[in-house]
């Protein structure tokens, strides 16, 4: 499952978690019940194994016997089965392999804004590296109203002639509307596809009816001299 990346207004207050609320859905009690319901049967198992074993001590005056083994280890795959099959549904499941029937898929296209608060000049990208064995790119922009922030991991930044580059590409963009904020805005603008999951049984199932479950930011701009690398000292 993917994480939305925080988004900051122009007084630096963070949205993350504001759209939670209306992205949530009552389909997600049916996961909630169900966990509950595992919770449940774990507690049960674990006493009624424990039960027929001080029954067979007690009464058969042994400690083992194969039918008692063979209930417990029933009771155990039946268990690991719907545990395995609730842990694969909420943490592991992989949006993009989903029937296109369980999720949503928006695109939003806005003009960016120059950012002139630089003495030297202005930019339209302002890019900060990360640490790490494999760090990654910090992306900063402004658009009407909103100061954004993404990583390179779920954005790109595209120049030249082409405004849908290869890591774009894997996107259905609409080549009108992407020609016509070219056009429009000299170049100079974003996309955001979001991908959300429908509020039905199935997604309710793991817990992800009405959430987001993926979104990419494709930062389109004039050339590499609107970009700005920062260091930490930079941001504001």
């Amino acid at each position: 499952m993917f994480l939305p990346e925080a988004s900051f207004n122009l007084n630096g207050e963070s949205n993350a978690g504001k759209g939670d609320i209306n992205m949530q859905s009552a389909w997600n009690l049916i996961g909630m019940g169900l966990w509950l319901l595992l919770v449940v049967y774990l507690v049960w198992m674990v006493h009624d194994m424990r039960v027929r074993r001080i029954k067979l001590i007690v009464e058969e005056k042994r400690s083992f016997s194969r039918q008692n083994l063979t209930k417990s280890t029933i009771e155990l795959v039946i268990f690991l089965l719907a545990l395995w099959g609730m842990g694969y549904a909420t943490l592991f499941q992989d949006v993009s392999k989903l029937d296109t029937n369980r999720v949503t898929v928006a695109y939003k296209y806005k003009p960016l804004v120059l950012d002139t608060s630089a003495s030297s000049r202005s930019s339209y990208v302002s890019v900060k590296t990360g640490n790490g064995r494999k760090p990654v790119q910090f992306y900063t922009y402004y658009t009407a109203g909103e100061k954004d922030r993404v990583s390179s991991n779920s954005a790109t930044i595209s120049v030249g002639t082409h405004p849908i580059n290869v890591a774009a590409s894997a996107y259905k963009w609409d080549q009108t509307k992407v020609k016509q904020m070219d056009a429009q805005h000299q170049s100079a603008w974003v996309g955001v596809v979001e991908t959300t999951y429908k509020k039905t049984f199935l997604n309710g199932i793991g817990l992800h009816a009405g959430r987001l479950a993926n979104r990419f930011t494709l930062i389109r701009i004039p050339d590499h001299s609107f970009i700005k690398q920062t260091a930490d000292a930079d941001e504001q």
